[in-house]
């Protein structure tokens, strides 16, 4: 349609417009001129759409950081308005109301992007964000367990026979349990449970399971509950499973002390009150795990003769809101081994009332464990058996169910087999351990400094200082500048720390929480308060402001095995702003390896596999709405899984070549198929490559970080001898990985 001569000149005075204001940074009048622009001329939003996502991004930003709302939804309103088909631009609305709580309507946002583009990779890892945060991933493996869920029916249908006509489900999450109550002939089930996601799930469950009539879902903690009103009078049987991997973490003894106070009956005329599960036990054991080691304290070796730093001691910050964490044992990089025997802690009887409210009211008490082997206590773990009917659910480490064991991080001392080791125990709600010892052989500190930091960035610096003391030394051998100023970017910057160490170079990083005390440490104590500056934010460079640099440090990956968040785009802005035309990037190239798995386990931890793991309840349908396809965290060494290709290069990434247009990165690779089996997805890593060859690899036996998983759509089976279409593409720093055809050719 062609243009009337007053709205050529309007058109071509806004595009004017746009080129000056975007030059100006005054991105709010940019976006006004655009949405002219679109209104008189829509096929140029192609044309204008990077320019046009520049000036999205710059304002909104900037609107949002002096919390100016209304006039930042209003411009997402506009912006809508003028170029609804933007999926970019309904991405960035979901990650905003995403970042504010907002949850449902970013998902409708997100939901909204991926139907304009469904191979938009940013948007559906923003897709699994949310559903991750409205679903915890655990009820996958939870729902899996086919033994737990077989215990569990049997119980309360055993129950229910006994006469508990009224039944309780506390935490009822999925509705699984109730159903089992109701499928056995419950008069009355109340499915409480705090979860909106999981309560609205729960409805849905119950209405294709034919029970749609009879549900009673109740979006309240147990505790809330009253009588009458939620619930028409007491009930004769409670059923729970919210226990976590230290059995007592999820509040479970203060929810059923309320329950046999509150809500079962007191005075029964059919069956006595009951609680399923009725008992549980609780074991620990010593462990040594250089894993868990390498989380808690930087290597003295480490300290001394790379860092070298005399006095100092750098070791995890302990949490009294958190008193362990979680590992599966059985799959723990570098393996892990007893110290000791089992040695049962405390049991509890929760058809006891009195036990119950005793383990809440608080207990202490002292335990004497032998050490049988000699080596490093690292950690006490703890896990549980509990009792669900006829059956003893048990969670150690040489079991494999949906729990993992809690791990109470020990000191980290040599033991010798014979040693006794004093553990201190409280139980009041939840158990907290304390150590003691009193052999004389046990190794004591006394340092003059501790400098107390993250976990993650304890086990980052005992992965990263080898290497990057190797990449320094190289790097000075090759020449480098003795006055040359570097940036170092990286979340430690233990690279650029010690390239200034050794000569009169300047440091610029950029301080945070995790690493701020050991860079005050480390430039104190070789007295480079002189080299050593700070920046507090990236626009701050781009904006020339702290001069050019020549050398360029990045993390190019997270420990969780993922593409740090805007690296592409950060390397991009930083190349056209503040690094100097022979500007040294490190790493320079990023090449990302992948290999086709088949592995039960990852695709237990992103879906439900089927309804028969839930004894054939229609579950599948309801919960895979959330299924994840990107699993992050993964330990590829000790992932039970069967390669069925050999490793390949899906791509690279060559850093000094990244240009502000950041077009689509994508390869299409034919694979050749060396085993038979079902193709479950991907795992990949990075291999990060800097000067002189040194490579830097997220998939190493020293190594600290990760790996990553991107699973099939439809995992299938695939036959050797074959050769598979593999694509993958990396879009907003966001690497996704599919399979071209089902149909795979004859390999050559």
């Amino acid at each position: 349609m062609s243009l009337s001569g007053n709205r050529k000149k309007l058109l071509q005075y806004s595009l004017a417009q746009i080129e000056d204001c975007i030059r100006n940074e005054e991105f709010g009048r940019a976006l006004a001129h655009f949405c002219v622009v679109f209104k008189l001329q829509p096929t140029a939003k192609d044309e204008l759409k990077e320019a046009f996502l520049l000036a999205v991004g710059k304002h909104t930003a900037y609107l949002e950081s002096r919390e100016r709302w209304k006039e930042l939804f209003d411009c997402y309103e506009e912006l809508l308005k003028a170029y609804y088909t933007c999926e970019e631009l309904h991405h960035s609305l979901g990650s905003l109301l995403f970042r504010h709580g907002h949850v449902k309507e970013a998902a409708s946002s997100i939901r909204k992007a991926l139907e304009i583009n469904p191979n938009f990779t940013a948007a559906r890892l923003s897709l699994d964000g949310l559903r991750t945060s409205l679903l915890e991933r655990w009820h996958f493996q939870m729902l899996n367990d086919r033994n737990r869920n077989e215990a569990f029916r049997d119980a309360v249908a055993a129950a229910v026979a006994r006469g508990h006509r009224k039944v309780l489900d506390i935490g009822a999450g999925t509705g699984l349990l109730s159903l089992f109550a109701l499928s056995a002939g419950a008069d009355k089930v109340y499915s409480c449970e705090v979860s909106p996601t999981s309560s609205e799930m729960a409805r849905a469950i119950f209405e294709e399971n034919g029970f749609g009539a009879e549900a009673r879902i109740i979006n309240k903690l147990s505790t809330e509950l009253v009588i009458p009103g939620d619930l028409d009078e007491r009930v004769s049987l409670v059923i729970t499973e919210t226990f976590d991997s230290g059995l007592f973490g999820e509040h479970v003894l203060k929810s059923l002390a309320h329950a046999w106070d509150c809500l079962l009956e007191h005075q029964p005329q059919g069956a006595q009150p009951e609680v399923i599960p009725g008992k549980a036990e609780v074991f620990a054991c010593l462990v040594e795990s250089e894993w868990i080691r390498l989380g808690r304290r930087v290597s003295d070796r480490l300290v001394k003769d790379t860092l070298k730093l005399r006095e100092c001691d750098l070791v995890s910050e302990e949490s009294d809101e958190d008193p362990y964490t979680t590992e599966r044992l059985s799959r723990i990089k570098h393996g892990y081994r007893c110290l000791s025997e089992p040695l049962n802690l405390i049991s509890v009887n929760f058809n006891d009332r009195q036990d119950v409210q005793r383990l809440v009211d608080g207990v202490e008490w002292t335990e004497e464990v032998c050490c049988t082997q000699s080596g490093t206590l690292d950690a006490v773990c703890v896990w549980f058996r509990l009792e669900v009917g006829d059956t003893w659910l048990d969670t150690g480490p040489a079991t494999e169910t949906c729990w993992e064991q809690a791990i109470y991080p020990g000191p980290g001392i040599k033991v010798d087999a014979g040693d006794e080791v004093q553990l201190h125990m409280v139980c009041k709600g939840h158990l907290s351990i304390s150590y003691s010892t009193k052999q004389p052989s046990v190794l004591t500190r006394s340092l003059a400094q501790t400098i107390h930091l993250p976990s993650d960035t304890v086990r980052a610096l005992n992965g990263q200082l080898r290497s990057s003391a190797m990449l320094a030394e190289e790097m000075l051998f090759s020449g480098l500048s003795q006055t040359c100023n570097i940036l170092d970017l990286s979340q430690v910057p233990v690279l650029g720390l010690m390239l200034v160490r050794e000569s009169s170079r300047r440091l610029t990083w950029m301080p945070n929480q995790d690493s701020k005390a050991f860079v005050s440490a480390f430039v104190e104590a070789h007295e480079l308060g002189g080299s050593v500056s700070t920046t507090t934010e990236l626009d701050t460079l781009c904006k020339g402001e702290g001069g050019k640099y020549d050398v360029l440090i990045i993390d190019a990956f997270e420990s969780c095995g993922l593409l740090r968040h805007g690296v592409l785009e950060d390397v991009a802005l930083l190349r056209k702003s503040c690094l100097t035309p022979t500007a040294i990037i490190v790493p320079c190239t990023i090449m990302v390896r992948a290999v086709l798995v088949e592995s039960q386990t990852l695709e237990e931890q992103s879906r439900l596999v089927s309804d028969d793991r839930t004894l054939g309840y229609a579950v599948a349908d309801s919960i895979n709405v959330f299924e994840v396809r990107t699993q992050q965290d993964v330990n590829l060494s000790s992932l039970p899984h069967r390669q069925l290709t050999d490793v390949f290069t899906l791509f690279e990434i060559n850093l000094s070549d990244v240009g502000l247009d950041l077009p689509v990165i994508s390869a299409v690779r034919a694979v050749p198929v060396t085993q038979s089996g079902r193709a479950s997805g991907f795992c990949y890593w990075f291999d990060a490559e800097c000067q002189g060859g040194h490579v830097i690899s997220s998939y190493s036996e020293e190594g600290m970080t990760s790996q990553a998983a991107v699973l099939l759509r439809d995992p299938h089976s695939v036959q050797s001898g074959t050769c598979l279409k593999v694509v993958g593409s990396c879009t907003d720093s966001t690497i996704d990985i599919w399979l071209d055809s089902v149909k795979a050719t004859e390999a050559e």
